[in-house]
């Protein structure tokens, strides 16, 4: 019994739990987000101090999962890989070798995102508020998250939510 107090007790960072409400216990954590039996807390704890944003169940419109491959990669990566082999073909017409390991790095760079891009996957979950603009909104995402943690979070949201 002590052993699973231990562990609860290691799992919670105790520089949130002065921010806990009388009565409020920590369900789960995703990230920089508890999901509490009252609220979502988003809390983040930095060098020059600490950020705190919380929500209640009864304000959350709707939540969005979004997981998929990271489009300004691959955009980058074509990029330069386009730009790469164009200058390879045109140092080899102009017969200008000055540049020609340049572009042969641009290309493979180039090559190497769009494949970075496409196997790796970006992974978030949007919390949306009635009546929150788009800025504030931004706070409520929860970046770069696992998706079983996501999945579970979630899960537990949509509990309280009902």
């Amino acid at each position: 019994m002590k052993q699973m107090e231990k562990k609860e007790t290691k799992n919670k960072p105790i520089s949130i739990e002065r921010h806990l409400i009388p009565g409020e216990n920590i369900l789960t954590r995703a990230g920089d987000f508890c999901a509490t039996n009252k609220r979502i807390i988003k809390y983040r704890k930095g060098f020059f101090g600490e950020e705190l944003d919380d929500f209640a169940y009864s304000h959350i419109s709707s939540i969005s999962y979004i997981s998929g491959s990271r489009p300004l990669v691959i955009n980058t990566g074509i990029v330069l890989a386009i730009l790469g082999i164009i200058g390879i073909v045109v140092n080899i017409f102009t017969e200008v070798r000055l540049v020609t390991p340049l572009c042969i790095v641009a290309a493979c760079v180039g090559a190497v995102l769009i494949v970075y891009g496409v196997f790796s996957k970006v992974t978030y979950v949007q919390f949306r508020a009635a009546g929150l603009s788009e800025s504030a909104g931004a706070k409520l995402r929860m970046n770069n998250v696992r998706s079983e943690d996501a999945t579970r979070f979630i899960s537990l949201v949509r509990e309280h939510l009902k």
